[in-house]
């Protein structure tokens, strides 16, 4: 919304900035745009910021008249027709989108309010290699989510959430809350590992990745469904890096309980086959006919605007996340009787 107030008192100026003022609100387009890089650099790329940076950029080039003029201290004798015309379109653009973004926000979730303590750790090195607890100097090729309950534990089990490549760890996060918050220890990790690549382009970088995601699986969802078998054999390496964090975070020994959805749920079976026993469980979060977004998360919380294509509203009272909750709790208990 900053950046929306940016850009509406940037080319609203037109019908407020009279003759003989110095132009000093043109200055207001390039910060727009290094706050739309940095929103994508806090919090990865989704439509909204996408749509920003680009109306952003519009905004500085259609001001770069006015930005020299004003480094010079000459005044503003008039706007021509065509800086107006491109001044109205980012106008119209920035209103729409700040609409948008209040109509789709997504549903505010505290860890503190389900009493339970969330972490987040980066992580540096390879699926090769391994990970490790990154410094400030290295790249992160990983970042580790850690969910626990501030109570005693009902279960001395990890819990294990795999997500599907249309989803991430935020898109599973109201979930992860809540199963925490019924006393188990949930993990989660998003990898960007040069040796874990799914596009072999420039969308592998973590910071757009989900986005990539969305429009391959929006732009052709068969061809994209098609490609379960490669994205069976990542998630395997996936699940057992978590397995090999956890022993580092938690120690050795640990027993798991695995948490998959869409894609992802071959995978977890492989993975609980091939563990001696350590995995005591799967449970698919797609086998449950209620959740109607499978293989993008708990999007009628965390994105709104994707649950909107499947006919969803944003739901404030976290139903389907509680719901899951029950169903994954009744599966680990059955597993351990």
């Amino acid at each position: 919304m900053l950046i929306v107030f940016l850009l509406v008192i940037n080319s609203g100026r037109i019908f407020f900035l009279k003759y003989e003022r110095v132009d000093t609100l043109a200055v207001l387009a390039p910060f727009a745009v290094i706050v739309a890089l940095l929103q994508i650099i806090a919090w990865n790329a989704d439509l909204f910021s996408v749509l920003l940076l680009a109306v952003s950029f519009l905004a500085f080039f259609t001001n770069i008249h006015g930005l020299a003029r004003s480094a010079s201290r000459l005044y503003v004798d008039h706007y021509s027709p065509v800086f107006i015309i491109f001044s109205v379109v980012i106008l119209v653009s920035s209103l729409l989108t700040g609409f948008l973004i209040i109509r789709y926000a997504p549903v505010i979730i505290k860890a503190s309010d389900f009493g339970v303590t969330e972490s987040r750790k980066r992580l540096t090195g390879s699926f090769r290699d391994g990970f490790s607890e990154a410094v400030y100097t290295d790249k992160t090729n990983a970042q580790f989510y850690v969910y626990t309950p501030s109570k005693k534990k009902v279960d001395d089990l990890v819990v294990i959430v795999g997500s599907d490549k249309r989803g991430d760890a935020a898109a599973y996060r109201p979930y992860m809350i809540m199963l925490a918050g019924e006393g188990y220890t949930v993990i989660t990790c998003d990898f960007c590992a040069n040796d874990g690549r799914w596009f072999n382009s420039i969308a592998d970088q973590h910071l757009i990745r989900r986005f990539a995601m969305l429009i391959s699986y929006m732009n052709n969802s068969e061809q994209f469904l098609k490609q379960k078998d490669f994205y069976t054999f990542g998630m395997i390496r996936e699940y057992k890096a978590m397995m090999n964090i956890t022993g580092t975070e938690f120690g050795s020994g640990k027993k798991f309980f695995i948490v998959s959805d869409g894609m992802a749920d071959t995978a977890a079976d492989d993975v609980m086959k091939q563990s001696g026993g350590s995995v005591q469980g799967v449970f698919t979060l797609d086998s449950i006919p209620e959740y109607r977004t499978a293989g993008f998360g708990f999007v009628e919380q965390t994105d709104p605007l994707v649950s909107a294509c499947f006919g969803l509203p944003r739901d404030k009272t976290l139903f389907i996340p509680r719901y899951l909750v029950v169903k994954t709790i009744d599966a680990i208990k059955g597993k351990n009787k």
